[in-house]
């Protein structure tokens, strides 16, 4: 079997809305990088619906959960050896500037990800912490130490989701507890995972997400984000 080394990974899960933009997201990544390796990863309930002719390889099996998260049990199980872009399902590729995306990853970087415009999200601030990391597009190495900080994301936001909240109150809000986000948060900030984060540069054009300033790019828009609305389970 060939060694796939670089791809590209979406992940569609509880709302027939994600599958559809996963495969027209997959469209537009092979319109303007037509040699692009792209997986899939989704439900068995929902495989059926996926389209074939984008995807060059589609997970799906009875382990893959239907949840409002199950892109983050899809990190760890990455068929890539190398390198990893996950691609949230509703996003467009709109420059063949993609195919030059494996050239952005520094050398030391282990994931390299997109900034949080706070004047764009719901709740980004709290007393004790920041969250600046935007989880919906980000390149990873399939290393040991990556592999098992994406398991753990996956582990302890289910803990997150399920478990009495742990902290205080007026330090860290239980708003916080739908966020995956607060969890890569956490994982680096109170858990101290060896683990090198780095921003892209000039990040917007790479995940220009509905609703950003005209003026955060200075580049072309690479992967535009439509955000689509997430009926949370």
């Amino acid at each position: 079997m060939t060694e796939l080394r670089n791809g590209f990974l979406l992940v569609a899960s509880v709302q027939d809305d994600f599958i559809q933009s996963a495969n027209y997201a997959a469209g537009s990544i092979k319109d303007n990088y037509p040699d692009a390796h792209i997986t899939l990863v989704v439900p068995l309930a929902m495989r059926d619906k996926a389209d074939e002719s984008v995807f060059d390889l589609i997970i799906s099996d009875d382990d893959v959960p239907n949840h409002t998260r199950t892109k983050l049990y899809a990190l760890s199980r990455t068929p890539y050896t190398n390198l990893t872009v996950y691609v949230d399902a509703d996003m467009e590729c709109m420059h063949e500037d993609v195919q030059n995306i494996w050239d952005e990853m520094p050398a030391e970087c282990d994931i390299l990800i997109t900034k949080i415009r706070p004047y764009n999200g719901k709740i980004a601030k709290w007393a004790t912490g920041e969250m600046i990391h935007h989880g919906g597009f980000f390149m990873y190495r399939s290393n040991e130490q990556t592999l098992t900080f994406m398991k753990r994301w996956w582990d302890d936001y289910k803990l997150q989701r399920k478990e009495p909240w742990p902290y205080p109150e007026n330090e860290m809000p239980v708003a916080l507890r739908p966020w995956d986000q607060f969890t890569f948060w956490k994982l680096l900030n109170i858990d101290k995972m060896p683990i090198n984060v780095e921003f892209f540069e000039d990040d917007a054009r790479w995940n220009f997400v509905n609703g950003y300033r005209l003026d955060e790019n200075k580049g072309p828009i690479v992967f535009y984000h439509h955000t689509l609305p997430f009926r949370r389970a």
